[in-house]
């Protein structure tokens, strides 16, 4: 299998990028890039004034990372159209919406308002930003805890836990890593998809919604195993490219409920589980056919099969393996 090559296309890495002392730009890509608003700005010397504004899109994943220097920045935002968070940076504020009110500083991180305006008053303010599309959250909800897809609802701005408010600011850093201060110019589409998902997963672990004020336990129902071997058919067949919880269940003509319950009866985890597993399997076989003369590397090879992080990957594929994968590369 050296020299093995996907099916598809790499997905690009899109950026947009702003160094300027004009607030105006400033605003219009914010509102072009986040959420759309009417900007104030308060600024005694103009000659201060300084704005940084990068962002990096990899399928329908966002990261930004903005920093504002030398003036005030009030905004009355919009509704935002995806499901949004930041790691504040630098500098400080307060936000409201509805009856919330929550002010921040370096190292808090914060939901902006899906479902109704907001208004916020900074000063000399930086963030880290995640934005994920709803059918990814609202999949992964469905998936980890039975909740309709359609009900997911995210309630409060403020994380539910310091811990949990940490784990966010790790994440927001580490995708604005892989994505906006790298340079790359793509990823391939398992990487664009895995970290979309885990950005969506650690955000309904963060911040307060209904997966977590909501149980549903509903009899998943019974699933023959001919349906749970499709399923696994289907997974395996197209290990090499992103595929949904919703796609697998189709092929298996179950719910995807229903699925998670008979892998894990089954395969001891879940479809998505199950899927990680073949993946590893296929770059240990990437790993063990490959000449590293030709300049074959284990980052390259986890970055294909959808490991965004080295040391997850070297796990890993220590657990299931029982060696290192430059173990397996160079013998």
């Amino acid at each position: 299998m050296t020299g093995m090559r996907r099916g598809i296309g790499m997905v690009p890495v899109e950026r947009a990028e702003l160094v300027t002392r004009d607030t105006d730009l400033i605003a219009d890509l914010i509102s072009r890039l986040y959420a759309k608003h009417a900007a104030r700005f308060r600024c005694d010397d103009r000659d201060r004034v300084e704005g940084d504004v990068r962002s990096a899109t990899a399928g329908e994943l966002s990261a930004g990372m903005l920093r504002f220097g030398g003036f005030g920045y009030d905004a009355a935002v919009d509704p935002v159209d995806a499901p949004t968070a930041v790691a504040v940076t630098q500098g400080s504020g307060v936000i409201t919406s509805g009856r919330e009110e929550l002010r921040f500083v370096p190292g808090d991180v914060l939901m902006v308002p899906a479902g109704q305006p907001s208004a916020a008053v900074t000063d000399d303010a930086g963030y880290m930003t995640l934005r994920v599309p709803w059918p990814v959250a609202a999949s992964l909800a469905e998936e980890r805890t039975g909740t309709p897809a359609a009900d997911l609802r995210f309630e409060a701005m403020a994380p539910i836990s310091a811990a949990r408010q940490g784990m966010w600011a790790k994440t927001a850093d580490f995708i604005c890593g892989q994505l906006v201060t790298s340079g790359v110019t793509e990823v391939s589409p398992l990487m664009a998809e895995e970290m979309t998902r885990l950005a969506a997963a650690v955000m309904l672990e963060t911040f307060p919604n209904t997966t977590m004020t909501k149980t549903y336990l509903q009899d998943p129902g019974w699933v023959p195993p001919a349906a749970v071997r499709r399923a696994a058919a289907f997974i395996e067949a197209r290990a090499d490219r992103p595929v949904t919880l919703t796609e697998i269940a189709g092929a298996a003509g179950v719910t995807g409920r229903a699925l998670q319950y008979a892998f894990r009866r089954h395969y001891g985890t879940t479809p998505t589980g199950y899927m990680r597993r073949i993946r590893l399997e296929r770059a240990h076989w990437e790993l063990r056919d490959a000449d590293p003369a030709a300049g074959t590397t284990v980052a390259a090879v986890a970055r294909t099969w959808g490991w965004a992080n080295p040391s997850h990957f070297t796990s890993a594929y220590r657990r299931q393996f029982g060696q290192l994968p430059g173990q397996t590369l160079r013998t």
